[in-house]
């Protein structure tokens, strides 16, 4: 097993950026994925870790370093080693969906006044 943590460093928020990221990660039969916005100094940080079979690993890394959804700006990458647990690709797609539609929620209550 590899673990890998990989920093997306640019305009990364809501450009879909970790759906494109999960969707690659199923592609792959990834079963460790977890992918976080973060603001690190007022910058847009996208935080990912996945573990698996390495080949696998290595598939998913060279995809994210060459591969950004139509509206993301992309100023560099870095990508680590990762020595902690890695959550489930099933923990991290629940927890993403009530997110969005948390998001959604709030969208159509600022409508509705």
């Amino acid at each position: 097993m590899k673990a890998k943590k990989i920093a997306i460093k640019g305009k990364v928020h809501d450009v879909g950026y970790r759906l494109f990221l999960m969707s690659e990660a199923e592609r792959l039969l990834i079963e460790e994925f977890d992918a976080q916005n973060v603001l690190v100094n007022e910058e847009q940080h996208l935080i990912v870790l996945v573990e698996g079979a390495e080949e696998k690993i290595d598939g998913f890394v060279a995809f994210a370093e060459s591969n950004y959804p139509p509206a993301a700006l992309v100023e560099s990458i870095e990508v680590e080693d990762h020595e902690e647990a890695v959550r489930s690709i099933d923990a991290f797609r629940q927890s993403f969906m009530v997110f969005q539609l948390m998001k959604i929620a709030q969208t159509w209550e600022a409508c509705a006044q």
